[in-house]
């Protein structure tokens, strides 16, 4: 059977990876080309912004120490755009298309006034902060007003106590019609003391101020501020915007039709995948589902019908090519075809053997019944007179007989122990908390038990033991049942679980704090049918519970210890150790 594991594996490993890979490329088709949808809609509004984006992305080299542009960085930039990156000591890292009479070096007081006023020397400006391995650089990009002029030059040109100088009114109104800007200027208490240029532009709401700072180019036109720091005037200029796109919908609509496709695919993927499977892998079961019912029924000659045959096989006799993946398994129906045979004629002589088996017994134990009851007929029927001596003579063969009958039937307990003694001392692994929290459930879900205070503490570590579940859930069953029916309602019921100093032994304590044991109970507490003296409830049960217990944790290599005081409660403690090699924790 190595050989149909390792096809199986293969088969399946192959099949599974091929459907991942393509499962990734449909999904990761779908998420490149909505990140391109939504990164090309938010480039319309925020023009600049994205544009020093993709630049420290997609430019910034393939050095994994420091910030190193690619040599060709700055090819990609307008005659009128140019590009400077700024370390955090305020030197010129790398340069694009910058004017020769820029800086190699910025002071902190000149980036704060470009920060502020958002020129620099005839240009507008954005800024872009980024962080490469720890480090911090700013990106400026520089680029020449669409409209020709800057808010800054007329101030500088213009301003007389905060207003357009009168003498100048007519030819800055000029200059503005010619661009198509608006300049409108508010007195300190907000009231409009002056408008030139066009009459008319998209009006403005308050947290418009916040959205064009976020998306500057879903207006059609660009704002510049200036407050005179005299008058508090402020100047506000509108000029045309030639990179205005407005919020499109579609595209995250687009995005998401996409998704739904996408989902609809691999849907689409699946079910096709799923019925192919069923039908591949289906038939086979089919077959082996029809061959296990000829066998419950006995028909182990009859392996495959004729049409099964045909239906797996060539008329070459080789197995067909979508059933070879199971070609050991249909081999090992015949074979095990053969031993089912033998077995059921094996079992046929055993029936035979356990029936002559059985009548042997029948006389070994009719001979001394019939014998004791020969004797028996002639004591009472009063016929006879016996003398001392017969009478002691019947007796002792009456004993005899019956001491013969004890001792058979104790071997036959011997017998049947020692053959099932594998199958009581068969252990499994199980994690000491989950196994326990399972036996709790049970009392603490048990309304009779609802007068008890019944509680659990954990082990600290997922420690892992080698024992038979069924009995040792039996052992803990009867502590906890003889901590709850020798005591009365309100008696608290701890169970503790916990780790001896070696880390190896492992010690489960039921700690009551009830009515106690004497001495004497405590002494026979391990005896066979002892139900102790200090009970109120009446004499009723075998008497072994406790004796099982300790025959089962003897069966694990341990055993039960007992500290009980009268009226201060008991506390009985399961104490068992494991080799090393077969104590475990898990993560």
């Amino acid at each position: 059977m190595k050989k149909l594991r390792r096809r199986l594996f293969m088969h399946f490993s192959i099949q599974f990876i091929s459907i991942a890979i393509l499962m990734v490329i449909v999904v990761a088709t779908t998420l490149v080309l909505g990140i391109g949808l939504m990164t090309e809609d938010q480039a319309r509004h925020n023009y600049y912004y994205t544009k020093l984006e993709e630049i420290s992305m997609l430019d910034a080299g393939d050095s994994f120490r420091e910030l190193k542009m690619r040599e060709d960085w700055s090819e990609g930039l307008g005659e009128d755009i140019w590009v400077q990156i700024i370390n955090v000591q305020g030197d010129v890292m790398e340069a694009g298309n910058v004017p020769s009479d820029f800086p190699e070096h910025y002071s902190m007081q000149d980036l704060l006034l470009m920060k502020e006023n958002e020129s620099y020397k005839g240009y507008e400006l954005t800024f872009y902060l980024e962080t490469y391995y720890e480090t911090d650089y700013l990106f400026i990009l520089g680029h020449k007003p669409e409209s020709g002029i800057l808010l800054d030059e007329l101030v500088k040109a213009h301003n007389e106590n905060g207003i357009i100088a009168n003498q100048d009114v007519a030819a800055v109104n000029e200059k503005l019609l010619e661009i198509g800007g608006t300049l409108e200027i508010y007195g300190s208490d907000g009231e409009q003391k002056m408008s030139l240029g066009e009459a008319e532009h998209e009006e403005e709401l308050p947290l418009d101020a916040f959205k064009r700072g976020i998306s500057p180019d879903m207006y059609s036109t660009k704002q510049q501020t200036y407050r005179d720091a005299e008058t508090g005037d402020l100047w506000v200029l509108y000029t045309p915007n030639v990179h205005k796109g407005e919020i499109n919908l579609k595209t995250y609509q687009a995005t998401l039709i996409g998704l739904l496709i996408t989902a609809a695919i691999v849907l689409l993927i699946t079910i096709t995948i799923s019925i192919w499977n069923g039908f591949r892998y289906g038939n086979p079961l089919l077959v082996f589902a029809n061959w296990l019912g000829r066998m419950g029924n006995g028909k182990y000659d009859e392996v495959l019908t004729e049409r099964e045959k045909k239906q797996i096989f060539r008329k070459s006799g080789k197995i067909k090519w979508r059933y070879r993946l199971y070609r050991e398994v249909f081999y090992a129906f015949y074979e095990m075809a053969q031993k089912l045979d033998a077995s059921k004629k094996e079992r046929e002589q055993l029936e035979k053997t356990r029936e002559e088996w059985m009548t042997g017994i029948s006389h070994d134990l009719r001979t001394p019944l019939t014998t004791m009851e020969g004797y028996g007929r002639l004591l009472e029927s009063g016929e006879y007179e016996w003398s001392q001596q017969e009478l002691k003579d019947i007796g002792k063969t009456i004993y005899e007989k019956s001491d013969y009958m004890v001792k058979l039937i104790e071997d036959f307990t011997l017998s049947f122990q020692l053959k099932n003694n594998a199958a009581l001392v068969s252990l499994q692994t199980v994690e000491v908390n989950s196994f326990l929290k399972r036996v709790m459930k049970k009392f603490m879900n048990d309304i009779t038990f609802q007068d008890y205070a019944i509680s659990f503490e954990l082990l600290d570590s997922n420690r892992v033991v080698q024992i038979n579940e069924r009995l040792f859930e039996r052992m803990i069953d009867n502590l906890i049942y003889n901590a709850i029916k020798h005591n009365p309602p309100e008696t608290s019921v701890v169970i503790q679980v916990e780790e001896a100093a070696n880390n190896q032994d492992l010690k489960i304590r039921v700690i009551d704090n009830g009515i106690g044991m004497d001495e004497e109970t405590k002494e026979n507490l391990f005896s066979r049918y002892y139900r102790g003296t200090n009970t109120e409830e009446s004499m009723e049960g075998t008497g072994l519970g406790m004796s099982i217990a300790l025959q089962i944790a003897k069966l694990h290599q341990g055993t039960i210890l007992v500290e009980s005081e009268e009226n201060r409660g008991t506390t009985v403690t399961v104490l068992f150790s494991e080799a090393e090699d077969s104590k475990k924790n898990v993560s």
